[in-house]
């Protein structure tokens, strides 16, 4: 299999949301800012939001291009200690937290980000486990399949340790149950593509199921969601969002026009973002960016079909389930059709970690794509040269 033509779409349609976010948060960046200002006391310009934007979609781009030049192989090797690097730094957030160390950021009780001021922004060691546990995953389901290892516990026993650290240490500690879904999300749709034993991956299921129950329980504010969601409790985010989209109707209020980014909507840079959307671009604007999504999700979707190699393939099988999950509980929450969840939206939404990890794997899996079959083009190669021999030889007999 020799390398060909890498699949830049995927790239042109990242770049293309991040745009589309980059032209949302300048249009509400200002009123957000004089929000906070008047809210929380911050000190924020009006331009604060907009050019910290440019910085991130910068780096951003730049992350996608080394996840495109760096050797997947490279990863593959030090996947394992990569992993357990983020864990140590997840843990470390914990614990410099609860010591109030000045440089950690928490908020409500939950401390999830470091502040790096050399760039004034925080760096969460989530997002870098998300990727961490996606390389790990693969390599664990590729290297136990090929020794016949899949139902063993050398198997099990490392794969289910990416499982209970995600719950302890991210639904646990830092109280993000999102990603924690994420995370699981991302190692059972390798397990199931992988090959994984039907009956192993439904226990494993049940076994999540029941670690999402307990940290529903404990947590008085993810209750508190899920009964504003039916509307017996707090349902003020919920509200103001689909007043939101209500707002924007079909084609929306226009950009400079939001009137919810003005302290009613919470969040409306980061998790409400997509709400944003709605009310300036209305019904048409949310429409076209989803369907930009699935899209998108169908062109990594198709790289993973293509790649001979099974690792790689599942890591685009991981990144597929990455971004599809983030979408469905950001959009699914905003739309009210599932509770509530703050988790961003995949190169929309403001913010920087997340922006910058997401786009350092797509750019792998765009390393990957120029590594795919080309079964098309090598049949209609073949076809047009057959049909070229059958006019030479009927040429050659009527001579």
């Amino acid at each position: 299999m020799r390398k060909h033509k890498a699949d830049k779409i995927i790239a042109l349609l990242v770049i293309i949301l991040m745009l589309a976010s980059l032209v949302i948060v300048y249009a509400i960046g200002g009123r957000v800012a004089i929000a906070n200002n008047a809210a929380n006391g911050k000190n924020f310009s009006e331009t604060y939001f907009f050019t910290h934007h440019i910085a991130i979609i910068t780096a951003s781009i730049v992350a996608m291009l080394i996840g495109y030049k760096i050797s997947y192989k490279f990863l593959a090797k030090i996947a394992k200690k990569l992993f357990w690097f983020s864990v140590i730094l997840c843990l470390m957030v914990t614990i410099f937290g609860r010591l109030n160390a000045p440089f950690v950021t928490c908020d409500l009780g939950a401390c999830r980000a470091f502040w790096v001021p050399i760039v004034n922004a925080g760096f969460q060691p989530v997002e870098l486990l998300k990727i961490c546990a996606a390389l790990y995953g693969a390599y664990l389901i590729r290297s136990r399949k090929k020794e016949g290892q899949l139902e063993s516990k050398e198997f099990w026993v490392p794969y289910a340790t990416i499982f209970a650290v995600t719950a302890v240490i991210i639904g646990g500690f830092h109280k993000d149950l999102g990603s924690t879904v994420v995370i699981s999300m991302i190692l059972a749709s390798m397990a199931l593509v992988g090959g994984v034993p039907a009956k192993r991956l439904f226990m494993a299921g049940g076994v999540l199921l029941a670690a999402v129950a307990v940290l529903i329980l404990v947590a008085p504010h993810r209750l508190a969601r899920i009964t504003g969601w039916e509307g017996d409790g707090d349902s003020y985010h919920l509200n103001s969002s689909i007043i939101t989209f209500g707002t924007g109707g079909l084609t929306g209020l226009g950009l400079g026009n939001s009137i919810q980014a003005s302290g009613y909507l919470p969040e409306s840079l980061t998790d409400s973002i997509f709400s944003i959307i709605g009310e300036t671009w209305g019904f048409i604007g949310t429409t076209i960016i989803i369907i930009i999504f699935a899209t998108l999700l169908a062109r990594i979707l198709r790289v993973s079909e293509r790649t001979e190699d099974e690792e790689q393939s599942l890591f685009a099988v991981s990144v597929f389930a990455w971004i599809i999950s983030h979408v469905i509980i950001n959009v699914g929450g905003m739309l009210g059709i599932i509770p509530m969840k703050g988790i961003t939206l995949p190169f929309l939404s403001y913010g920087g970690t997340g922006m910058l990890f997401a786009a350092f794997a797509v750019g792998i899996v765009i390393q990957i794509s120029g590594w795919t079959k080309r079964k098309e083009i090598n049949e209609d190669s073949s076809s047009r040269r057959g049909q070229r021999r059958s006019r030479y030889s009927n040429s050659s007999r009527r001579s």
